[in-house]
């Protein structure tokens, strides 16, 4: 699988681990080095694409054709009237044409309305930050050797089409993933550490500096990934997280 999965990979700066050799890649100041565990399912979407496209870089840059024609307004937008679709909220509330970020969010938060999850009463919080580890990793594998990538800074919004995963269950499509990450890229100044068949880690260069910023990028992060919240009380609190903690963990069911 790593073999395949690195020769559609050949177009960018890749380089093999095996297992047993593997460490923590050091990070890079002026790159993303991202860890990549191989799984099946990345190498079947991978497939799929180069079906439709003829290859992985051509796939790539029609993509980004679209990652540019879209704003994150845009993309916030239709992967909240995905998750309107199947509830029983009017089809007036749903219809989010032109709406600004805080009504897509208002509306989003309809779905979660009565629980104490979307309290956005900033609050103290002491988790601390998710740490890739050598268990973590060897925990994931699918294979005897991984994959460690390279990408330049500017090109870290890239990474969700090279190595698509998303597009079922609540992960969105990998072409909104980059629209999202490339936003974050130019707020956060966030890098890719690492991407599995259903997570993505980033480190984010700054933080949020006042409540009402924290509060929507958590909002943000509460479209983009609901599980966000599997670890805290309340949006309240993970806004707080946010504004102390550095790094993003992004996993889908």
């Amino acid at each position: 699988m790593v073999e395949e999965l690195s020769n559609y990979l050949k177009k960018c700066d890749i380089e093999v681990v095996a297992a047993e050799d593997f460490t923590i890649p050091a990070t890079k100041v002026d790159k993303h080095r991202i860890l990549v565990l191989p799984s099946y399912n990345i190498l079947e979407m991978i497939e799929e694409a180069v079906d439709e496209e003829g290859s992985l870089s051509d796939y790539v840059h029609n993509q980004l054709e679209e990652v540019h024609r879209l704003s994150v307004e845009d993309v916030f937008r239709r992967i909240v009237k995905s998750r309107l679709l199947y509830t029983d909220i009017s089809s007036e509330l749903q219809n989010l044409d032109g709406k600004n970020f805080e009504d897509i969010y208002r509306a989003y938060s309809l779905i979660w309305e009565g629980q104490e999850l979307i309290d956005e009463q900033l609050s103290e919080t002491e988790t601390e930050s998710f740490q890739i580890s050598e268990e973590w990793v060897q925990d994931r594998l699918e294979d005897d050797a991984l994959i460690v990538m390279e990408l330049p800074l500017a090109s870290g919004y890239e990474a969700p089409l090279w190595v698509p995963m998303g597009g079922y269950n609540e992960c969105p499509l990998p072409v909104y993933q980059s629209v999202i990450v490339k936003y974050w890229q130019e707020g956060y100044g966030i890098k890719i550490l690492a991407v599995t068949e259903d997570t993505w880690i980033f480190q984010a260069s700054s933080r949020p500096q006042t409540h009402q910023e924290a509060l929507k990028l958590a909002q943000e992060h509460f479209i983009f990934c609901q599980y966000v919240l599997d670890e805290f009380p309340s949006l309240g609190h993970y806004a707080d997280y946010l504004m102390k903690q550095d790094v993003w963990f992004f996993w889908w069911d």
